[in-house]
């Protein structure tokens, strides 16, 4: 069964190793990476932010996540997780049919999920949001403050639904 745990990313490695530790080589862990070029260097990006999808047959029970509640490094568990499972699933393998040979999210990824307005997470237009105008083959056609920009669809930026 999948859950979705809120993390602290300073402490990922140690949480990863904890919970191998608690539960043996069954668990399994995804988190959704792009990677990226900033300033002449790879960037790797988990597009999650602090959350991680973790897979163990034992997270059926309630009780045995609170055994885990003070593994170091795990901010909490969502709760709801038994009835997300279905949402939970296909998200992921939405995420695994994007991933190149490297297991990186492809930049159609995002553009398979945007549909009003997005925010760019790399590039000169870092951190800014945009609505778009036209989505088209080649193109995508988006408005920031009021000036119209026509991005080809081959260019490395990446953003995510804002």
């Amino acid at each position: 069964m999948w859950i979705v745990a809120k993390i602290k990313v300073e402490e990922l490695n140690i949480f990863k190793k904890q919970l191998k530790e608690k539960m043996g080589d069954e668990i399994k862990f995804y988190e959704p990476k792009i990677i990226f070029s900033k300033k002449n260097m790879n960037v790797i990006k988990n597009i999650l932010g602090n959350y991680i999808f973790c897979f163990h047959e034992k997270f059926r029970d309630y009780k045995y996540l609170n055994k885990l509640q003070y593994t170091k490094g795990l901010k909490y568990f969502l709760k709801y997780y038994k009835n997300s499972q279905k949402d939970i699933f296909k998200f992921i393998n939405f995420c695994r049919e994007n991933e190149d040979n490297d297991g990186f999210l492809k930049t159609n990824f995002f553009k398979k999920i945007l549909k009003k307005k997005g925010k760019f997470i790399n590039g000169p237009l870092a951190n800014i949001v945009f609505e778009i105008l036209e989505n088209n083959k080649n193109n995508l056609i988006i408005n920031i403050e009021r000036k119209k920009i026509k991005i080809r669809k081959g260019f490395k930026f990446f953003y995510l639904p804002a």
